[in-house]
C-alpha cells in the first residue's frame, strides 16, 4: 500500500462532474456581494443548489459570494458579517470539502455539530442535506466534485481505503500548518482564476493531490459522524419552520406536530441556535418576509401588495410588534424594503 499522494495521479476525467446550469457555463467563474440572507440563497440557486439562507442575528447584512469552476471540481467562497443559517437538498452524487479560513469560527456547526478549528468539513457521501451555520465575520471556503469522481480519483491514486472514511466521517482534523497550505492554495484560486482548460485541469489535479495529502497524512484523524437525538431534532425543527412560515401554531400545538416534548425541543433550540423555538421561528417567519418584501414577481405570485398583507400572510398580527421585531432583524423598516423593491 503506497504511503504517499503519487507526483503523477492520474487523469480525472469529466465523466459524473459537477454540472453548472447552462446559463452560468459560458461563464463559471463568479464573484459578488449580497446583503440580504435571500440574495445568498439566490447565488446558490444559480449554481443548482437549492439552499434557504436565514440571518440568525441582527443588523445589516454584508456578505460576498465568490466560485471558480474547473470542469471536474468548484470552488466557493462565502464571507459574512453575520450569523448565517443554510438549509437545504446538497443532491446526490455530490461530495464537499469546506474550511474556515479567517479563524471566526465561534458560531460556526456543520449539522448542528461544533467546528473544529483547523479542521476539514462537509464531505459524508452518505449525507443528502446540508445544514450548517456560519460565523459572524467567518470566510468559508468549499470544494465540491462528484463522490464518483473522486472515489475513481482515490482508486485510482492507490487509496481506495480512503473512501470509507467518507462515509462515516464528517469531519477530519488538520495540522495547523497543513490547514494554512491548503487555505492559500484554494484562496489563490479565487483570486487568480486559471485562463485556459489547460490550466483548469492542472488545477484541479493540485487541488485533489492537496486533498489526498490531507486525507491520507490524517488518517487516524477522522472524527465519527453521530448526531444526537437533539441535533437532529434542531435540524428537523429547522424544516419545519421553513417550510410552515405562514402557519401561527402554539408550541405544544408545534411539538405534537413534530413528535417531541416542550422541555426537549427547547433544549434543542437553545443548545444549537442559543435562542428558544419560538424566537427561532420567529426569525425564520421575518426572513421570509423580508425576502417576499424585496421581490414584486414573488409578492405578485402570491398577490399580496402591502407589507401589512404579508405580514400578516407570515402570521404576524399585531403591525406594531412586528415593525419593531422587523427593525431590529434588518436595520430598516418593512416599508424601506418594499419602497427598495420598486
Amino acid at each position: 500500500m503506497a504511503n504517499h499522494p503519487s507526483s503523477s495521479l492520474p487523469h480525472l476525467s469529466q465523466t459524473g462532474c459537477f454540472q453548472l446550469p447552462e446559463c452560468l457555463a459560458a461563464s463559471p467563474n463568479w464573484d459578488t456581494s449580497f446583503f440580504s440572507a435571500c440574495e445568498l440563497s439566490q447565488c446558490f440557486a444559480k449554481i443548482g443548489k437549492a439552499f434557504t439562507a436565514v440571518q440568525l442575528s441582527p443588523g445589516p447584512l454584508a456578505g460576498r459570494f465568490s466560485m471558480v469552476h474547473l470542469g471536474s471540481l468548484s470552488v466557493l467562497m462565502i464571507s459574512t458579517n453575520q450569523v448565517l443559517l443554510l438549509n437545504g437538498e446538497r443532491g446526490d452524487n455530490c461530495v464537499s470539502f469546506s474550511l474556515e479560513v479567517s479563524g471566526n469560527n465561534a458560531d460556526h456547526r456543520v449539522q448542528c455539530q461544533t467546528f473544529h478549528p483547523h479542521a476539514l468539513y462537509g464531505f459524508n457521501q452518505n449525507l443528502q442535506e446540508s445544514h450548517f451555520q456560519l460565523s459572524a465575520g467567518s470566510i468559508s471556503i468549499i470544494t465540491v466534485t462528484a463522490s464518483d469522481t473522486f472515489n475513481a480519483f482515490l482508486t485510482r491514486a492507490g487509496y481506495p481505503y480512503l473512501i470509507d472514511p467518507l462515509l462515516t466521517s464528517n469531519c477530519l482534523n488538520l495540522a495547523e500548518a497543513m490547514h494554512l497550505l491548503l487555505a492559500n492554495q484554494l484562496g489563490k484560486i479565487l483570486r487568480h482564476p486559471p485562463n485556459s482548460q489547460r490550466e483548469c485541469q492542472l488545477t484541479t489535479q493540485e487541488v485533489l493531490t492537496s486533498l489526498l495529502t490531507c486525507l491520507q497524512s490524517r488518517a487516524d484523524c477522522f472524527l465519527p459522524f453521530e448526531l444526537t437525538s437533539r441535533q437532529q431534532l434542531a435540524q428537523e425543527f429547522v424544516r419545519w419552520g421553513i417550510s410552515n412560515g405562514n402557519t401561527t401554531q402554539t408550541l405544544d400545538e408545534i411539538c405534537q406536530e413534530i413528535y417531541t416534548s416542550r422541555r426537549t425541543l427547547i433544549l434543542s433550540s437553545k443548545e444549537n441556535f442559543q435562542c428558544g423555538p419560538m424566537h427561532l421561528l420567529r426569525t425564520i417567519r421575518l426572513q421570509q418576509v423580508h425576502a417576499l418584501l424585496r421581490s414584486p414577481v414573488e409578492r405578485d405570485r402570491a398577490g399580496l401588495k402591502q407589507v401589512s398583507e404579508v405580514a400578516s400572510f407570515f402570521g404576524f398580527r399585531s403591525r406594531g410588534h412586528f415593525a419593531r421585531a422587523y427593525q431590529e432583524q434588518f436595520a430598516e423598516s418593512p416599508r424601506t424594503t418594499l419602497l427598495r423593491s420598486a
